[in-house]
């Protein structure tokens, strides 16, 4: 393990860096959301942002990470936070968080009505709900560090009404202050956060790292300063273990992050209602159990234990025709990480071989995070949906379908020089699948 240190550094600083970012401002974010009770803002307004990138990709043809698929999304939080803010004021009759609660499951059949319309909707779900973490770059760092240091600045300038309104509301009116106004503002600013954050989050993070660090932050804390520190460290901590266990058992980020942040609220919760010993032998225990599960992972990762499984690799190898015959460039290493970086390149360098060295890649089923990424760079240079999803391995018949649909758009050029080694394992593991 101490072996592989030096490339898990290359793989995982950057998603950590983006941690750090949303953590920065979700964790602050997050104090103001519990003292207003509308723990369900947040999820809320990324069910929205959803609709809006959606819709923007539905009747533009926008891609995801385009000016217009912003804006789509960020208009529409405008207009859910304008929404949010009236309501506050002038519907007494029902909470504000009943009136996000509604919201939500409005937007969310609203993004899943959208996704089942849309070409490539299950990849558009998969993104809205895990997000891209492991995929981000220098650009992204910088584009959402910006838009989330302007939004702290603002929170830190007007820091006075929106302290007012988040502890005392009623007193707020009698004071004379415009509520709707500054509610409308402050839920803006939240829009803003979310928009960028769901960007490279998805749903389940930027929400969990919103609600779970200020959790724990207020079981132990009274002041700000205090609060902030402690939800700042329990993001952070919960992100970095997140990472590394996404990439010792090959699972996807976004609900690895979220299950350790759940993880550590648990431990939280069991220090503040135990007795000191009990709580500190239960979290040493929890702690355990981690480094066993990660120094085993090798051996019982489900994908490290396909690509060394004979059985799994045995259409490939009964094939008789070398790779470089076939049209497909031939492996220029065993290690997944350097096989990628090099599918990757091909892919941009020319569509047609890079189409076979891609799916070459992807017919050895190689770790979720570099499957992943080759089916994100298909994405993003064909401008076409490769309907391709990678939390499947490639035998599966609707992954088949999708390799058949891209040989069709390339005729022989490109990836029909696979369809012989497609076909043999689709026979080797098709009996799998069948049933």
């Amino acid at each position: 393990m101490l072996q592989a240190l030096p490339g898990l550094f290359d793989l995982l600083w950057l998603p950590f860096l983006a941690c750090v970012a949303m953590t920065a401002i979700l964790g602050f974010l997050g104090l103001h959301v519990i003292r207003r009770e509308i723990v369900f803002v947040d999820i809320a307004m990324a069910q929205i942002v959803a609709v809006g990138a959606v819709g923007a990709h539905l009747l533009f043809e926008a891609h995801d990470d385009s000016f217009l698929a912003y804006a789509s999304a960020f208009g529409l939080s405008v207009l859910a936070a304008a929404f949010f803010a009236f309501t506050r004021r002038r519907v007494l009759e029902i909470s504000s968080e009943t009136v996000i609660g509604v919201s939500y499951a409005i937007a969310a059949a609203a993004a899943l009505f959208l996704l089942g319309i849309a070409p490539g909707g299950h990849v558009h779900a998969q993104h809205m709900l895990s997000g891209s973490i492991l995929w981000v770059t220098w650009p992204d760092l910088v584009l959402h560090g910006l838009a989330f240091s302007a939004v702290g600045v603002c929170f830190y300038l007007l820091r006075k009404p929106f302290e007012k309104l988040s502890t005392d509301y009623e007193g707020a009116i009698r004071d004379g202050i415009n509520v709707v106004g500054w509610d409308f503002l402050f839920y803006t600013l939240i829009g803003v956060v979310i928009t960028f954050a769901v960007r490279i989050g998805g749903v389940v993070v930027v929400f969990c790292l919103l609600i779970i660090p200020a959790t724990i932050a207020v079981i132990f804390a009274k002041t700000l300063r205090a609060r902030l520190l402690i939800a700042w460290t329990a993001g952070l901590s919960g992100s970095f273990l997140g990472l590394l266990f996404a990439e010792r058992l090959d699972f996807s980020v976004g609900p690895a992050v979220a299950l350790l942040l759940g993880v550590g609220l648990a431990v939280a919760a069991l220090w503040y209602r135990l007795k000191a010993a009990q709580a500190a032998a239960l979290t040493v225990a929890v702690v355990a159990a981690y480094v066993v599960l990660l120094t085993l992972a090798p051996a019982a990762g489900p994908s490290r234990a396909r690509r060394n499984s004979p059985a799994d690799r045995g259409a490939l190898e009964t094939d008789p025709e070398p790779a470089q015959e076939r049209g497909a460039p031939a492996p220029v290493s065993e290690d997944p990480q350097a096989r990628c970086e090099s599918v990757l390149e091909a892919i941009g360098q020319n569509a047609g071989s890079g189409v076979a060295s891609a799916l070459k890649y992807l017919e050895e089923d190689p770790p979720i995070f570099f499957r992943q990424r080759v089916v994100d760079r298909l994405n993003e240079v064909l401008k076409e949906p490769f309907d391709f999803d990678a939390m499947r391995p490639f035998a599966d018949p609707d992954n088949r379908e999708a390799v058949k649909a891209l040989e069709r758009r390339f005729g022989s050029g490109a990836s029909s020089s696979l369809l012989g080694a497609s076909r043999a394992l689709s026979e080797t593991c098709g009996s799998e699948f069948a049933s």
